[in-house]
């Protein structure tokens, strides 16, 4: 039997979890939740391949106006996110930049459009077993900045605000499933997001940012918009929506790498 360490376990210098190797680590580094949605990357990366297929971890590595991005899946939720984004520190991030999908709780934001959120409501429960709740989840003014500027300039409709992190989908976003909660108290939920003026709700952004400050490094979210909880509108083809946000955020990461790489 052979035996690692177990407080940080590798294997022939592939991360434990995601299974890249540090040289697949780009300084700048986009985060879906779906592993399907890394193939996407495919027809707008330069020279892209997939290096790692583990669990709900896809990596995959191309160039983009000539700089290295890498794209790497987290699954749902705070924990697996938790393990990719160590891991990509540990081996060289230096900007983490989520990119997904969100429903918002604001009547006035169409689905299609997109969500910039400069900070999140830490519901996620990973960070809490880092820091204190007092200590705020916020995105890093250069990441917001460009993709602000990216959204501008293309004159793509996008909203920035506080968004909330939550680690369930059902109860803990208003779903009323099973006669688990009644569909008034389900409501309930959504008008306190709402008084506390919360534009969307996902379940990764508290983990990335929250981490992120903890070690340096950049970190920023942008997610298209495929469900509007106060119209009840479900946008059930977003493909080209995904496709518009990936591209803002690949842009984005070409002023990244002018301003703020070194």
């Amino acid at each position: 039997m052979k035996f690692i360490s177990a407080d940080e376990p590798s294997l022939n210098g592939l991360a434990s979890h995601l299974k890249c190797r540090r040289e697949d680590v780009a300084d700048i580094v986009l985060l879906p939740g779906d592993p399907g949605r890394v193939k996407m990357f495919k027809t707008l990366l330069d020279d892209f391949e997939i290096v790692s297929s583990n669990r709900e971890y896809v990596v995959g590595v191309g160039k983009y106006n000539g700089n290295k991005i890498t794209i790497c899946s987290t699954g749902i939720g705070g924990p697996s996110t938790e393990i990719a984004v160590q891991q990509l520190i540990e081996f060289g991030a230096k900007v983490l930049i989520r990119i997904g999908g969100t429903g918002v709780i604001q009547e006035e934001i169409e689905c299609g459009e997109m969500i910039i959120n400069s900070a999140a409501m830490r519901l996620g429960g990973v960070s809490s077993f880092y820091v204190k709740p007092e200590y705020p989840a916020i995105a890093s003014f250069e990441v917001v900045s460009a993709l602000k500027e990216v959204c501008e300039s293309k004159n793509i409709k996008h909203h920035i605000g506080i968004g909330a992190s939550v680690s369930s989908f059902y109860i803990g976003q208003g779903r009323s499933i099973n006669n688990c909660i009644e569909k008034s108290e389900a409501k309930k939920i959504i008008d306190e997001y709402r008084k506390l003026n919360i534009i969307n709700l996902e379940m990764e952004a508290e983990t990335i940012f929250t981490l992120a400050s903890l070690n340096r490094v950049l970190s920023g979210s942008i997610c298209s918009v495929h469900c509007n909880r106060i119209t009840n509108m479900w946008l059930v083809d977003n493909e080209e929506a995904q496709i518009n946000m990936c591209k803002v955020a690949l842009e984005a990461t070409t002023l990244i790498y002018k301003k703020h790489i070194k």
